[in-house]
């Protein structure tokens, strides 16, 4: 007797749409199009004008670096508090190395070495010892921001304008800022690597589900270490960056950064609570939707204020989707 292979079993049409909607990347790139749809019917054509996507895209340069690197951290499992703290500290070091009369490379160097130096000692605390995430980058947040006004003095500011620098990080092309489109770029880079990578997949598996990475032969405590350090680099650079932009580095530099960052990865489809759900397009999706909002807002002489009710609006949204999509459990 021919044994007569059951069909495929399909899913419904409301699952399927369930499962578009609901997708990490889908719900914020529907949420980022609506953001679009109202700055071009209510702001009208000014909103997506060269000049105003590249004052954007100015202002995005230093999260967009920042949250390509930590969103790795978020993906292995870990949440690194003090990527604030840090880009505030290193836009401190690499001001003040550049009033000392330091050329720009040997500063920005030993800049990025001092920020690992301080992320490995958060991986140590937190792979080497167990301790819980949050606690440790929330003791770092604590100390970087102290050891930054300390570099900064009493008067809270160094002023330390290199002309080479400022020039570099201001070069347009096609009227866009060349290190925003380096931004996109990165983040871009990340994606496929996170998505297409043996490298991407071991993250994720080990932010999924620690344990059986472990009997996969993943080394758990690895990648944690490596995601640690990315998000401390990728903090540094970000410092050097403002620094460089900027002229100058205050106690100001950097404040709330990581609450933005994250804010806008949860949009895009991250999850603080459980690790291995998230996508670097998502990420960056989400703080264009939120710089988008800000922008309407500002455009509309509206005060700056009710961005913070709708980004927390946002991320109540994102908070269910994030439920809807499957709770605590590993994707």
């Amino acid at each position: 007797m021919t044994d007569i292979a059951a069909p495929p079993v399909r899913k419904g049409l409301s699952e399927e749409w369930r499962a578009v909607l609901t997708g990490s990347v889908a719900s914020i790139t529907i949420t980022f199009i609506a953001v679009i749809a109202v700055g071009w019917f209510w702001v009208g054509p000014k909103f997506l004008s060269f000049s105003n996507v590249s004052i954007m895209g100015t202002f995005l340069i230093v999260p967009l670096i920042v949250g390509a690197f930590s969103g790795f951290a978020l993906l292995a499992g870990v949440v690194d508090l003090s990527i604030g703290s840090m880009v505030a500290f290193s836009s401190a070091l690499f001001a003040l190395l550049i009033s000392l009369g330091w050329d720009p490379a040997s500063t920005a160097a030993v800049t990025l070495v001092a920020c690992l130096f301080f992320g490995g000692i958060n991986a140590i605390a937190i792979v080497g010892f167990g301790a819980e995430p949050i606690a440790a980058t929330l003791g770092m947040l604590v100390a970087l921001r102290g050891i930054a006004w300390v570099l900064l003095g009493t008067q809270g500011t160094i002023f330390a304008f290199n002309i080479d620098m400022f020039n570099l990080v201001s070069i347009s092309v096609f009227g866009l800022p060349l290190f925003f489109l380096l931004a996109i770029g990165l983040t871009l880079i990340m994606a496929v690597i996170v998505t297409k990578t043996r490298v991407g997949r071991h993250v994720q598996a080990v932010g999924g589900d620690d344990r059986a990475a472990a009997r996969a032969g993943i080394s758990v405590k690895g990648v944690r270490v490596g995601a640690l350090l990315l998000s401390a680099f990728g903090a540094g650079l970000g410092g050097i960056v403002y620094a460089s932009q900027l002229g100058s580095a205050a106690r100001a530099t950097g404040f709330g950064l990581e609450f933005q960052v994250y804010a806008a990865l949860m949009i895009g489809g991250y999850s603080i609570l459980r690790g291995g759900v998230g996508n670097p397009i998502g990420g960056v999706l989400g703080l264009l939707a939120v710089a988008g909002v800000s922008n309407i807002l500002d455009l509309k002489a509206i005060s700056p204020y009710y961005v913070n009710i709708i980004v927390g609006l946002l991320l109540l949204a994102a908070v269910l989707l994030d439920r809807i999509r499957g709770g605590d459990a590993y994707e």
